[in-house]
């Protein structure tokens, strides 16, 4: 066997393995980009757990699902999700005191020893947490990080692709003999 017959199953297995990966990825990237916008047209807002505060119950890299909730709902004892000017944050009620007239809600992380400094309006309450999906927020933040480098990629391979299938029957890498 010639040694450029020897090469094809690794061209076709390495091209195969690559096709595979770049569909797997596709494929992930899409469905997480429309599960979060189904859960957005459920009225339901997605979150990844960047900190440790409300560890065990939420881990680092859950992705959690918050549903809205008027703020006269929120109890002592519940976990919310507030949206400070710098992050989203979810931590439990551990009171709701009078500031001026209005309800403030003292907040505390499950793993913190004490209150978080800052009293919060019940305005920034954006919901409680509904559900919690542990390790899917890695998934989320790869895909929102690299969405567009992945699909620019995606693109130039399949245009790459369609020129060098269109160019084939022009470019010949058999030797061509000539008469004598």
């Amino acid at each position: 066997m010639s040694r450029r017959g020897a090469d094809r199953p690794v061209r076709w297995v390495a091209h195969a393995f690559a096709t595979f990966v770049a569909l797997a990825v596709t494929t992930t990237i899409v469905a997480l980009s429309f599960g979060l916008v189904a859960v957005r047209f459920v009225g339901l807002d997605a979150y990844v757990v960047q900190g440790g505060p409300t560890e065990p119950l939420l881990p680092i890299g859950s992705l959690v699902l918050v549903a809205p909730i008027p703020s006269d709902a929120v109890r002592v004892g519940d976990l919310v999700t507030v949206t400070l000017p710098d992050r989203v944050l979810t931590h439990r009620v551990i009171a709701i005191e009078r500031d001026g007239g209005r309800e403030v809600f003292m907040l505390r992380g499950d793993a913190a020893a004490s209150p978080d400094p800052v009293a919060v309006h019940p305005s920034p309450v954006v919901g409680k947490p509904w559900v919690a999906i542990p390790t899917l927020g890695y998934a989320v933040s790869y895909a929102e990080a690299y969405s567009a480098p992945i699909f620019i990629g995606l693109i130039v391979w399949v245009l790459v692709v369609i020129a060098v299938r269109a160019l084939a029957p022009y470019i010949s890498t058999s030797r061509r003999r000539l008469p004598a």
